[in-house]
Parts: C-alpha cells; structure tokens; sequence
C-alpha cells in the first residue's frame, strides 16, 4: 500500500475551511443515509416506501460526490493506493446504477481474467460515477450504456501519443448512444465549467470531468475519449496493470448484510454519528459503547478493555484527534482492532494510524450493508 500526497494548489486557509466543510457536511450527510439504509433494510421492494428510500440514498451519494469535489479543487488531494481489481470495482459500480426508469439497457462485458492496478479505488470509483453520470446526462430520451475491461500491451506508438511508459495496461471503456460532441465541446471536455447549449449538450457543466482526468493522470493514466454528433461517445481509462489472475472474483454476497455479536466501542464528538451508529451497530447484532471524546473513550477502555472487540473511532474530535486517541487505546492494548470512520480523506494523520496499526478505514457517509462487511473484515484481521 501506499500514500500519495501531492504538492498543494491553494493557501492553507482555503484548504481548511474546506476540508471543514466537507467534514461536516459528510458527518450530515452520514447520519441520514445511516438512518435511510436502516429504514431501507426494514421495508421490502414491494413497499411503496422503497423506492422513496432508494431516490434518498442517491441523493445522499451525490451530496457526498459534490463534497468530495469541493475537497478537491480548494485542497491537497490524497491517494492512498494499492492493489485492486478493476472488475470487481466496475461491478459493484454498475450494480447501483438506476437505468430502467431513464429507459436505458446497461451491457456489461468484463475481461475473463482479473485485473489488477495500484490504485485508489475510491477515486477510481469517483471518476467511473463522473464518466457514466455524464453518459446518462446524453441519454434523456434513453439508451445504451456499454462498460467494457480489458488488458493489452501499451506498444511505442501508443505509449508516444498517450504520454505513457511502455507495458501493459487496463482500459475500462464507458461508451453511450446519446447526443454526442462536437469538436468545440470535445476539445474544452475537461474544462471546470466549460458551458454550452445545454438543450444539446446538458451533460457538459460542472466539476466532475475535470476532477476525472485530474484523478486518472495522478494514478500515471490517461483518460481518451472519442465523440461525434448524434453518434455518442466514448470515454477510455487508461492504467497500468499490475497482474492478471484467473477470475476468482465472482459476484458475493456483497448486497447483503453481514451480522455479528461482538462489543463494539463508537467514539465520536458528534451526537447525531453516535446515535445512529449505535442503532446500525444494534440492528448488526453488536453490543455497543458509546465515547464523546477521546479522553471519555480512554476512561472507559481502561474499565472494559477485556469485553471491548473493536473500536470505531472519528479522526476529527477536539482536545484529542483521533490518531492521538488511537495512540493512547495502542499502549493500553498493543494488539487493539481499531477502525476509523471519517467524514474528511486518508490524510497524513489517517496514513500514520494505518501504519502504526489500525486495521482499516471506512469513508462517511457509508451504507449499513458497506459498514457491516467492513465490520466483519476489521473483526478477522
């Protein structure tokens, strides 16, 4: 694994009160969609209810999509890479898109074998949202959707008019029968607002392409994208593959939530993460402790260390963040299984607690279903 940090683009005050901002407004942000997928895991398909839940869940997503941006336009982005299989990332993706109702047929046709890239998958998974958001944008009378991944050999040539190092790659291609781009559009596709006739190009506004490309040239990629009017469009991502394997990747249980019974310790300064955190960690099955602080989750660490399984500790508290809570719960027990939860970014302080030993992170705002896998992972390690 590794962490990435790049140069800064703005002052230090800007990039505080940004990442101020997308840390509460993802803290909000989590405790609804917290409460969302407890009331979506209570109702079934066939209430009416449901799809209400759903269309609040995906607003939810997109709330968090528009803060991670604002992160990353005023603020240093962080990278924390390593091995991933791009199928199982494209996957998972296309599994929550809402395609029948915008009259859109999804094809999915992945590689036969896995594909592995350093990567930070969940900037990946950012810039495969923005490419197929954009695509949706050029269907409104509906459509085709088509994701493809494959490997291949990146030779001279290409790797000369790519402005890439010669090896082997993987391409995940995302390709629409909508309106398509003419060249005025497609030559300024990645300018942060570019603006045009949005009755014929509605799709083409915004941040998210920008952030795309910017993301995918930090991972050593490309993105190539080929359009013509009336003709849709094409959009390539181009990396580095580390490996090939026989596809032992195939669907899990991924969708479905995984239980427990252990005792959990949730430390967090807000009280809204704690209320709801304590409900979701209830409806898994675990018994839960509840800390305000650092200080507070010291004090009752030292009294219940013996019937604590796991602590899920916030990186942004007063008095005592979270890696100096972490540090302190580290010399009370050395082989402690901590998890942290933050609404903010892998950061130098996140990068350090995964190196001194927290067994893994979770990004608010986060589904019952997703922090319930992570549970388990961080239980078993």
């Amino acid at each position: 694994m590794e962490y990435i940090r790049l140069k800064n683009k703005t002052p230090d005050a800007v990039e505080a009160f940004a990442g101020g901002i997308a840390h509460d407004f993802n803290n909000l942000l989590s405790a609804i969609k917290g409460r969302a997928s407890l009331m979506m895991n209570s109702v079934k398909p066939s209430d009416p209810l449901y799809v209400h839940i759903v269309e609040i869940i995906r607003c939810i997503d997109k709330g968090s999509e528009i803060a991670t941006q604002l992160l990353g336009f005023a603020k240093v982005d962080e990278y924390y890479t390593r091995p991933i299989d791009v199928n199982r990332l494209v996957r998972k993706a296309v599994e929550h898109l809402d395609l029948k109702r915008k009259k859109i047929v999804l094809d999915v046709d992945l590689d036969s074998k896995s594909l592995i890239v350093e990567a930070d998958p969940d900037k990946i998974n950012q810039v495969f949202k923005s490419i197929v958001d954009n695509a949706l944008q050029a269907m409104p009378k509906g459509g085709k959707l088509s994701v493809t991944t494959e490997s291949g050999a990146i030779l001279n040539g290409t790797a000369d008019s790519y402005g890439l190092n010669t090896g082997f790659f993987v391409k995940i291609t995302i390709t629409d029968t909508g309106i398509g781009m003419d060249k005025e559009v497609l030559d300024n596709i990645f300018t942060p607002f570019y603006s045009v006739d949005h009755e014929r190009h509605p799709e083409k506004k915004g941040l998210g392409l920008t952030f795309a490309r910017e993301i995918i040239q930090n991972h050593n990629g490309v993105i190539d994208v080929w359009s013509s009017p009336n003709m849709g469009s094409s959009f390539s991502i181009i990396l580095g593959l580390k490996k090939t394997a026989d596809n032992i990747d195939t669907p899990t249980e991924d969708e479905k939530l995984v239980m427990g019974s252990e005792s959990v310790l949730l430390i967090d300064d807000e009280e809204r993460i704690l209320t709801v955190g304590r409900e979701i960690c209830k409806a898994l099955g675990y018994s839960v402790i509840l800390a305000a602080s650092g200080k507070e989750a010291l004090k009752i660490y030292k009294e219940k260390k013996l019937e604590i399984d796991l602590v899920i500790l916030d990186m942004i508290m007063p008095e005592m963040n979270g890696l100096e809570t972490f540090l302190e719960l580290k010399k009370l027990n050395p082989d402690i299984k901590v998890l942290l939860s933050t609404g903010y970014s892998i950061d130098e302080k996140a990068q350090e607690m995964l190196r001194q030993g927290c067994k893994g992170y979770i990004l608010k705002p986060y589904s019952v279903i997703d922090f319930s896998h992570k549970l388990r992972e961080v239980l078993k390690s």
